[in-house]
């Protein structure tokens, strides 16, 4: 028997090792699914300290059942899970509402997780110019409402108002000026 040629030897092994390669390279898949190379390693985050990345941020009741904010500052994901529910990485098992701590499992420990408080921060308004009034003194006033709301229809009535009570008050003095913005009667001819 002769042997084939070494074009057909070639090609033969290629089938075989690409074969080969198939199985290997599902199993490469799946493996890389799981534990992606670009992610840092289990337990270290993004500095590199072995820290435990997960936050506790809040907690609510529904009809007697508790729901928990956990966030994850490694992937920066945060969810909300009930007590004991599967499906996340991470795992709660109790919650102490007395002292606002819970016991979850995460990456294969069992952490004790204290609620975390938010940071408020109080900034000023920005101050008021003063604005002079009939007297020369300065006071502070609010800007005046949109035209055309209802607010400024309030704004405009109070200013009729004032102006007619400044007017009596002026009394006979001096002749009725009319106010802006009241209709005038009309003149009766003699």
């Amino acid at each position: 028997m002769s042997q084939p040629p070494s074009y057909i030897r070639y090609f033969c092994l290629a089938l075989l090792v690409g074969a080969g390669a198939g199985f290997a390279r599902a199993a490469d898949i799946q493996n890389l699914l799981q534990t992606s190379p670009f992610a840092p390693a289990a337990g270290v985050t993004a500095s590199g300290q072995n820290a435990a990345s997960l936050e506790f941020r809040g907690v609510f009741a529904d009809q007697g059942e508790y729901f928990f904010s956990l966030y994850d500052t490694a992937t920066r994901r945060g969810v909300w899970v009930g007590l004991n529910e599967p499906g996340n990485p991470f795992l709660v098992r109790s919650y102490d509402p007395a002292n606002e701590s819970l016991t979850a499992e995460y990456q294969g420990r069992t952490l004790q997780l204290t609620l975390k408080m938010a940071k408020i921060l109080v900034s000023a308004a920005p101050p008021l110019p003063p604005v002079p009034n009939a007297s020369g003194a300065a006071t502070v006033q609010p800007a005046p409402p949109p035209a055309g709301t209802p607010e400024a229809q309030i704004v405009e009535e109070i200013r009729r108002r004032r102006a007619l009570r400044q007017q009596s008050a002026a009394g006979s003095a001096s002749p009725a000026q009319p106010v802006p913005g009241t209709p005038t009667p009309p003149k009766q001819q003699p």
